[in-house]
């Protein structure tokens, strides 16, 4: 089953792009692009109760997509959303910055 209009929303990062919300196997949400693609490594459908659910494809013992589930390419992937494709993670020659430790300081 294809995704109608009502189920699908505008990207929250503004890059005018339409975008499907779905949940992972591990209850995480995930937004695949609005279209299927065969190239994609999402598999996806509703379920019983009219949620979106997807699945890896690429995971170690994944099966191949069901007859009720079409193949999506994730949308926040890396130089999928236009809105993101400008963002500079590292800036070049500069050594990367380790995060400080989130544990808290024992109380004297």
């Amino acid at each position: 089953m294809r995704p109608t209009r009502h189920d699908l929303t505008d990207c929250p990062n503004l890059c005018g792009e339409r975008i499907l919300w779905t949940r992972t196997e591990y209850g995480e949400r995930m937004a695949v692009d609005a279209e299927p693609d065969p190239a994609g490594n999402q598999a996806c459908m509703r379920d019983g109760l009219g949620r979106w659910v997807s699945r890896s494809l690429t995971s170690p013992g994944a099966l191949a997509p069901a007859k009720v589930e079409h193949t999506y390419k994730p949308h926040f992937r890396k130089g999928g959303c236009a809105a993101l494709a400008d963002v500079q993670l590292t800036l070049p020659g500069l050594p990367a910055v380790a995060r400080p430790s989130r544990r808290r300081r024992a109380r004297r």
